[in-house]
């Protein structure tokens, strides 16, 4: 097999949050770097929910390891939910940031082109405040897709 015809070989899946409860505490997922990769799709699965609405914002750097403390809110416009778990993605407007709504086993997917990145910029993150005292339980998935260079191992995002 190979060839570039395996979608483990055209796009790179990071566990960017563990599937946890976030009672009190914000989250910041695992920072990635775009300098190998066009695309990346956010997918964060809601499990149990006991009432929170935290807010979801994307945030641009210019390392993985945000050394520089340059992070800064990257602009996008909307997002995707499937809330009954149909299958059927339903996209919603949004300016910059959107609230997860007081929902169990709810589907959030946002996706964003590297070329949306401000000039100097090459790394994201996924932030989600905190749900104040609810324990609510959510993971994040990042696919990284459109690959600069297609190969068996593609280059890890999560290095400069």
């Amino acid at each position: 097999m190979g060839g570039g015809n395996l979608m483990v070989e055209q796009t790179k899946y990071i566990w960017a949050a563990p599937p946890q409860s976030y009672i009190n505490a914000a989250m910041t997922a695992k920072y990635v770097s775009m300098k190998y990769y066009g695309h990346v799709t956010f997918l964060i699965q809601t499990g149990a929910w006991a009432a929170g609405t935290p807010a979801v914002s994307i945030n641009e750097t210019t390392d993985v390891t945000n050394s520089l403390a340059d992070a800064q809110a990257l602009a996008f416009t909307s997002y995707w939910t499937d809330a009954a778990a149909t299958g059927t993605l339903v996209e919603t407007a949004c300016v910059s940031t959107f609230n997860i709504a007081n929902q169990a086993n709810v589907l959030y997917v946002i996706e964003v082109d590297a070329r949306s990145l401000s000039a100097g910029f090459d790394c994201l993150t996924l932030v989600i405040a905190t749900p104040g005292a609810n324990a609510d339980f959510y993971s994040v998935l990042y696919q990284l897709s459109m690959p600069r260079y297609i190969q068996a191992t593609p280059p890890s995002p999560l290095t400069n």
